[in-house]
């Protein structure tokens, strides 16, 4: 029985290591470039001076929308720095949420289709009282409402994959502390790392 257990388990871990092998494989040459962060970690108004601001939030629900296109007329948020001085960037699954700590990591559902993604909130937003979350371009697609524009989710805080993130970026979760270090097995840069939760979670992304 032990022995069918032990195989079980080698048959997981093998598993899982091929698909960092080929998420790896995918990776841009300027994606394995990047070896730091550099946001600071920054939390709402009201979650100053808690002492588990990551722990403040609960599950809601509302109106996402998206942002970011690169071919947009007049203006583009591709490429520009967020709140917090991380940079933008429409083809990483990333969100901005307008008072979970930045960065952070939550699950975002798409109550409409059932689809369900996890993203690394990022930047401040939406500034419209209706709509609770903003997406990047292909948190949208992966969630099945680009086109559309905007659908009704669930926003799920992850507590323990943010302080599993934070660890990877070396930054604690201080109001205004920026990391200390390079980022942890730099080989899986950071959209790399929120891939893989959403593999572990077992949901497919490209």
């Amino acid at each position: 029985m032990r022995k069918i257990s032990l195989l079980v388990l080698f048959l997981i871990l093998t598993g899982c290591a091929s698909k960092q092998d080929k998420l790896y494989a995918k990776l841009s040459k300027d994606d394995k470039k990047i070896v730091e962060y550099k946001g600071h970690f920054k939390v709402a108004k009201e979650d100053v001076g808690r002492k588990e601001p990551v722990k403040a939030h609960k599950p809601e629900h509302g109106i996402a929308s998206w942002y970011g296109q690169k071919k947009m007329i007049g203006h583009s948020f591709h490429g520009k720095k967020t709140a917090n001085g991380d940079k933008f960037n429409t083809d990483t699954l990333t969100a901005a949420h307008k008072t979970l700590p930045i960065p952070s990591i939550a699950k975002v559902t798409n109550l409409e289709n059932n689809k369900s993604l996890i993203v690394m909130i990022n930047d401040r937003g939406p500034y419209t009282k209706s709509r609770i979350i903003d997406v990047s371009s292909k948190a949208a697609h992966h969630l099945g409402f680009k086109n559309q524009g905007i659908a009704k989710v669930k926003v799920e805080p992850l507590h323990e994959e943010t302080k599993e993130l934070l660890n990877k970026l070396s930054l604690k979760p201080v109001h205004g502390k920026k990391p200390h270090g390079k980022i942890k097995e730099p080989k899986c840069t950071i959209n790399c790392h929120v891939k893989l939760m959403n593999i572990k979670h077992g949901i497919k992304v490209e």
